[in-house]
């Protein structure tokens, strides 16, 4: 017969056993998600005027497996999917303006909710982000903030009332997009970051917004070019950004609230990626997006590879 020590020698081996595969399934997680590290297209908005295709196919051969896309290019949705078909890449997310009342404003936007939800219905998407705080010329959306008033250093600050407009804005459209089945986001630079009252524009909006209706999509190089900490951020608010720009900037970078970095590629910063991208897997951020700011000291298809290459590095020496 079995012993009391034989028991439970036996019990511990046993409970050993069914721990090792979750704690090797742990360690197995991806470092940046299912689809590994993808690219924000915008990064690329150039090359892509200049050769569409070539340009995708050239990402693809980098080793890129998915994208989000900044803008359709002037290209119907169902032609712009086939592009990305042919190239092999998937389409996970699209930065969406929020009216076509803003100036520059084209292709997919929140005019009418259902029309972004049929555009990412079709590229295979289910993430709509909005870009850049917007407030289009019409009264409902209060005063309007100028898009110059985010870059001028003797700009007044955005109000408060004006991001508790955003959260609104987010709120509502969130709630008409989860029907059918997209994810509204709103996605950070460092303007969101200054000081009011004890608190910012950033704060302001995840505090109001829903959970269950609104995501965000943390720009790691802009916080970082706001004084801020991403991995910080990440673990202050756990599930609610669901979605990265992984984007570094250079040690020289000073800290503003005007959109001003010196850009550089992943790894060549001053950011603490292994420590960020440690966070953000334990936040919740699904979705990986490589984007870097210009001006590029070499091709930009030669940055995405040197940034690639740093990403894989930090993968494989887990």
């Amino acid at each position: 017969m079995m012993n009391r020590r034989d028991l439970l020698r036996s019990s511990a081996l046993l409970m050993l056993a069914s721990a090792m595969p979750a704690a090797a399934r742990r360690q197995a997680a991806p470092l940046l998600g299912k689809d590994g590290p993808g690219v924000q297209l915008y990064m690329f908005e150039p090359d892509l005027k200049r050769d569409f295709a070539g340009t995708l196919a050239a990402i693809a051969e980098a080793g890129i497996r998915s994208v989000e896309i900044a803008s359709l290019h002037g290209r119907p949705v169902a032609e712009f999917r086939a592009a990305l078909d042919a190239a092999g890449l998937l389409c996970r997310s699209a930065h969406v303006a929020a009216s076509s009342a803003l100036p520059g404003a084209q292709g997919l936007t929140f005019d009418d909710p259902a029309g972004p939800a049929g555009d990412l219905a079709i590229l295979g998407a289910r993430n709509a982000v909005l870009p850049v705080l917007q407030f289009p010329p019409d009264p409902k959306w209060g005063p309007p903030v100028p898009f110059a008033a985010l870059f001028r250093v003797d700009a007044e600050r955005i109000p408060a009332d004006s991001y508790r407009r955003m959260a609104d804005f987010l709120n509502r459209t969130g709630a008409q997009l989860k029907r059918h089945g997209v994810r509204i986001g709103y996605h950070n630079h460092n303007y969101e970051l200054a000081p009011l009252d004890g608190q910012t524009g950033l704060q302001i909006m995840l505090d109001a917004t829903d959970p269950a209706l609104v995501d965000f999509e943390l720009d790691a190089g802009w916080l970082a070019a706001g004084g801020e900490d991403p991995a910080a951020w990440l673990k202050r608010y756990p599930g609610r950004f669901t979605q990265m720009h992984v984007k570094d900037i250079a040690a020289e970078t000073q800290v503003n609230y005007r959109m001003r970095q010196k850009p550089t590629e992943v790894g060549s910063g001053r950011m603490n990626w292994q420590a960020i991208l440690n966070a953000a897997r334990s936040a919740g951020v699904r979705n990986f997006f490589i984007e870097q700011e210009p001006p590029f000291t070499q091709p930009r298809i030669a940055s995405l590879k040197q940034s690639l290459s740093y990403l894989r590095g930090l993968e494989t020496a887990r």
